[in-house]
């Protein structure tokens, strides 16, 4: 009944109908988000997103779905009412803030496509000679080299790691009409992308944190040098050195950097400080940030190890948003190890790099989905 419009909006802002929810003498207004692939003549409710009465920051925001439920249809029930009311509500969604379709993010082939030619899912790459670098070429890393993985094949787009990493990394929550400005914070993002008709379409989530890259677009514009690559290939941010100009920003393709426009965190509180991680430190108004691999975790892994003269295990080091995730999508560990997890799965034939054509050669790297589709259901 409601179409979100409005995405091609100067920081992707969705607007949309406030549609009236009427259902056994009940009733309830909300804001309508129409996505491709849900099932025809149905409404899903989400609750917990609107309160009366929650005190200063909370009271009279969003919509309160509780208003129609009842307690012999908690979870479903026929017979809803969907009335547009003709008015627009503007919604704060992040899906369309860094939009990159038509230029091959997500990987997927059937299982008959892979069997036949596994190949199929590096289908139109280019990788450009190693040579065209303003960097050594084959910079050696000695000890470890810090890497990542993630199967789009498994990612089920929960956002779990989005919340671990939030958590881990003192990241700010800004709030709405910071989000509706494209001033959301945190590091991770996840990606929906469709394939196919909107009525019945393929569905891929990606998880897109920094992807450490060896050949950083951002560190050679930075004024200051507050974007520096470590001895172990992690893309560093010396946030005492940054002083706001956003040149990496700019140059990253990924659009994995954050900016502190705002003083969005409160120091002064007491009880706040007990929420935050004290092993990472809480960033103020005009610091660059960004996905550090929890940095902090490694350190802390290694100076173990050092402790008991042995190098880092693999799987000793977790990172935030691996751990989090349900459906074990992230792998971290050394790429120097041949035996890591991380290392297999960056060998295998599905492994493939995010606008790699760019040269910037990430450390994190994805697994292309395969589908295995049952013929005898149909298309």
């Amino acid at each position: 009944t409601a179409t979100p419009d409005g995405h091609g909006g100067e920081h992707g802002q969705v607007t949309t109908d406030v549609v009236e929810l009427r259902y056994r003498g009940r009733s309830v207004r909300g804001a309508a988000f129409a996505v491709p692939g849900h099932p025809d003549g149905s409404v899903t409710v989400h609750l917990g997103y609107g309160r009366p009465r929650a005190g200063r920051v909370g009271s009279g925001a969003g919509f309160n779905a509780y208003a129609i439920r009842t307690s012999d249809t908690l979870w479903h029930g026929d017979g809803l009412e969907v009335v547009r009311t003709g008015e627009r509500y503007p919604l704060a969604c992040t899906q369309y803030h860094h939009l990159m379709e038509g230029r091959d993010m997500v990987r997927a082939v059937t299982r008959d496509e892979f069997m036949r030619d596994p190949q199929s899912v590096r289908e139109g790459d280019e990788t450009p000679p190693r040579t065209i670098t303003l960097y050594p070429a084959d910079h050696k890393y000695d000890g470890y080299k810090w890497g990542m993985a993630i199967d789009v094949n498994a990612c089920i787009g929960c956002n779990a790691c989005v919340v671990g990493c939030q958590a881990e990394n003192n990241i700010p929550v800004v709030g709405k009409d910071q989000v509706l400005r494209g001033r959301e914070m945190h590091w991770l993002r996840v990606d929906t992308y469709y394939r196919g008709s909107a009525e019945n379409p393929e569905t891929y989530f990606q998880p897109v944190p920094c992807m450490q890259c060896e050949n950083a677009p951002c560190e050679v514009v930075c004024p200051v040098g507050a974007t520096t690559h470590s001895h172990e290939g992690l893309n560093d941010m010396v946030y005492n050195r940054c002083v706001g100009t956003r040149y990496c920003s700019d140059n990253c393709p990924y659009k994995v950097r954050r900016f502190n426009f705002l003083l969005y965190q409160d120091f002064d509180t007491p009880a706040l400080k007990l929420g935050r991680n004290p092993d990472v430190s809480v960033r103020s108004r005009g610091v660059m940030e960004k996905c550090t691999y929890c940095v902090q975790r490694i350190n802390a892994a290694k100076i173990d190890s050092e402790k008991g003269d042995r190098a880092v295990r693999d799987g000793e080091i977790k990172t935030a948003c691996e751990q989090a995730c349900p459906a074990d999508a992230i792998v971290f560990g050394n790429l120097n190890d041949p035996k890591s997890r991380v290392a297999k799965l960056q060998a295998e034939v599905r492994n493939y790099a995010l606008l790699a054509e760019l040269n910037t050669r990430p450390r994190t790297t994805y697994l292309a989905a395969v589908r295995n589709v049952n013929p005898e259901l149909g298309e």
